[in-house]
């Protein structure tokens, strides 16, 4: 009877904790990488327009998809990301979420191609796209 309890205990701290790093890491991680995609999908749909010289680079819609895009970002960073992860962005991988989220509401503004191209390496460039 014994050996049922010590198994039940162990199953039961097991599950706990496998719950935990689902729950608090490994969703919140797989969150941030999906924003990370979706940007990469929204620059190679921007970037064909981009080397045409037609006069509106970035319609309405597109920066409002900018828009809502920093907003996911900065969202997943603050709200969703554990402290250790943050730090692991910044210091290892050299991602930087919210200098790319400040140059995607930029890039939201933004009608020059040739500042348009710029503001998008960069952002390529904090994000490691």
């Amino acid at each position: 009877m014994n050996n049922i309890i010590l198994a039940c205990i162990i199953g039961f701290t097991i599950g706990t904790a496998g719950y935990i790093m689902l729950r608090f890491w490994i969703l919140p991680i797989r969150r941030y990488q999906k924003v990370k995609r979706n940007i990469r999908i929204f620059f190679n749909q921007l970037t064909a327009p981009v080397t045409d010289t037609s006069s509106s680079v970035i319609s309405t819609e597109q920066a409002d998809i900018c828009r809502k895009h920093a907003t996911a970002l900065t969202d997943a960073y603050y709200d969703d990301l554990p402290q250790w992860y943050r730090m692991v962005l910044s210091h290892k991988l050299n991602e930087f979420p919210i200098e790319a989220s400040r140059d995607l509401l930029t890039l939201s503004n933004t009608h020059d191609p040739e500042h348009v191209r710029n503001r998008i390496k960069k952002i390529r460039q904090y994000l490691r796209i």
